[in-house]
């Protein structure tokens, strides 16, 4: 595998000197674009967004919310991110907020974060004004206690659009930018804002069972957003769809994509998502693993309906064989494929969940690298990540320039600028997940010789046997989902005797509906036996499968597509 010196790349401590160094870097090269639903590209320079958030912060440090918890509550947007650059231009702290939760929910999350100013797109307006108003009621589990409050008195802004007489983040600049031209801006606020201060808190995306508030600092995550292109080399157009109010979404899909200067084209419809990716002719896409694999099942759908599965296997293995002798040209007939499922995509940056080596491997035979990441919302969240010419498929690749890893009895443990401040309000909480520095992520995995980092699973989801042996669900599950039939799967242990830990292994499996078109019940779980049969022969016995449970319905899920455990 070939060793060489990371990318060199600029670092920053505070928004601030980002956004106001990128404007003077790059000035009037287009920064973040977007398409409306007639298809029309729209989309700000680097100077323009440098403005957008000045006048915004001056506008915030006017009606005096400067170092105070402002929630943005919305799709991703352009004004999404001008909000978050502006609360962070001038010291406040962005409380990102899931959308994709319920409506109790969100109001726990702002009755945790203390939020005072809400900025809000249209459709979550009547959510947010019961928070305001004081008369929402939060549901849930909640460590704090606070949730109970049901809100506080405090402002509300739209985003976008229209909603009575709510202000909006375009006449918030338009004021502010009137603000700046009379001379009346705050000259002091500079000085205030610290590397050291809370840039955001972010949930925990709530896979098992109440969502925790954490407390970033701005060092920790601009740091991690150079990190990660001091590991990857990205091209020059890029495309997001991942949601802004995950680290991740933030982090690694927008700040990784502006500082190098590169056009970044934003979706915040996954309607559109595909759409979009031809309009926008991208080099470099970041997602999640669920995208990937409707991808690659695609392609194998239309192959099979075709007739041509033996044809595609192999020139694969023609194309594989080749590379392994140096040869890399591409090949036509591969090309086109890739072009109708991708467009012109040719590196993709995955994460947030694991993703198979056999896709990953496929996709690179189609001429696209797909560079697998781990990180975790506490860590900024980029912990380690491939590299664009040291790319392991079954790894989540080599660890951060500014972060340590190191495992203690089989459990990640991550140490570096990138580490969270800790639990808003929560300290019993900060210190069950913190050994001195170093940030306990309840992952399992293990270092190789060469520095590669792999995961094995979550220390929670290990199935203990009562003979002592411990079997990681996750990769029976990566066994499972090479299966075409299976849309997702879970496996678990469930009792099986008088004794609570004599357990049997069971898979909880969604099919796949275009595949499943047609067949009976039993037909498909007799396909589905068959397959489970092949892949018990290769396990041991105490790793295989003993019973298959058939899904009406699809597993509940976060924003970033992992499967909510607990509400199994």
């Amino acid at each position: 595998m070939k060793k060489y010196p990371l990318n060199k790349v600029q670092y920053y401590t505070r928004f601030r000197d980002m956004i106001e160094d990128l404007a003077d870097k790059y000035g009037e090269s287009p920064a973040i674009s977007w398409f409306t639903r007639k298809q029309e590209e729209q989309g700000v320079t680097y100077k323009q967004l440098r403005d957008d958030v000045r006048h915004l912060a001056e506008k915030i440090i006017q009606m005096g919310l400067a170092g105070k918890h402002l929630a943005v509550v919305g799709e991703n947007c352009y004004e999404w991110l001008v909000v978050y650059f502006a609360a962070n231009y001038c010291g406040s702290v962005a409380v990102c907020i899931d959308i994709e939760q319920p409506d109790e929910t969100i109001l726990q999350m702002l009755t945790m974060a203390d939020v005072e100013a809400i900025f809000t797109a249209p459709a979550y307006v009547e959510i947010c004004s019961k928070y305001v108003e004081g008369t929402g009621q939060a549901a849930g589990e909640d460590p704090t206690g606070r949730a109970d409050r049901g809100g506080c008195a405090g402002q509300m802004f739209l985003l976008f659009g229209k909603s009575g007489d709510i202000p909006t983040v375009k006449s918030l600049i338009e004021e502010g930018a009137i603000i700046r031209k009379e001379g009346r801006q705050d000259r002091q606020i500079d000085q205030k804002v610290t590397p050291q201060d809370t840039a955001a808190i972010v949930f925990t995306s709530g896979t098992t069972n109440y969502s925790k508030p954490v407390m970033l600092s701005q060092i920790a995550i601009l740091t991690n957003a150079s990190d990660a292109l001091a590991n990857v080399k990205i091209g020059d157009r890029t495309f997001t769809s991942l949601p802004f109010y995950h680290t991740y979404g933030l982090t690694c899909s927008v700040l990784s994509m502006l500082i190098p200067g590169s056009h970044l084209y934003i979706n915040g419809n996954l309607k559109t998502v595909m759409r979009d990716i031809q309009l926008a002719k991208p080099h470099t896409m970041l997602t999640v693993p669920l995208m990937l694999e409707t991808i690659h099942s695609k392609i194998w759908l239309a192959a099979e309906q075709n007739g041509q599965t033996e044809g595609l296997k192999k020139l694969l293995w023609i194309r594989k064989m080749l590379f392994k002798l140096g040869y890399r040209k591409s090949g036509k007939r591969l090309d086109t494929i890739r072009e109708k499922s991708m467009g012109t995509i040719k590196l993709i940056i995955c994460g947030g969940a694991h993703v198979s080596s056999e896709i990953t491997e496929e996709f690179y035979y189609m001429g696209v690298t797909v560079l697998q990441g781990y990180g975790i919302t506490e860590c900024a969240p980029l912990v380690s990540v491939n590299r664009n010419e040291a790319n392991r498929f079954d790894s989540v690749g080599l660890v951060t320039a500014n972060c340590e890893v190191k495992i203690e009895d089989g459990e990640i443990l991550v140490r570096g600028k990138n580490v969270m401040k800790g639990y808003y309000k929560l300290p019993e909480l900060t210190a069950e997940a913190m050994k001195g520095e170093w940030f306990c992520t309840g992952d399992v995995g293990h270092i190789d010789k060469d520095g590669f980092l792999y995961i094995t699973g979550r220390k929670k989801n290990l199935i203990v046997f009562k003979n002592g042996k411990k079997v990681s669900p996750e990769k029976l599950e990566e066994k499972i989902k090479s299966v075409p039939l299976v849309k997702d799967v879970v496996v678990y242990g469930a009792a099986s005797g008088v004794s609570t830990d004599d357990v049997q292994l069971v898979a909880s499996i969604y099919p796949d509906q275009e595949r499943a078109e047609g067949m009976t019940s039993y037909e498909i779980l007799e396909n589905l036996q068959e397959e489970i049969n092949v892949i018990n022969n290769d396990l041991p016995l105490y790793q295989q499968i003993q019973m298959i449970n058939i899904r009406e319905q699809e597993f509940s899920k976060t924003a970033m597509q992992k499967i909510k455990r607990h509400l199994l």
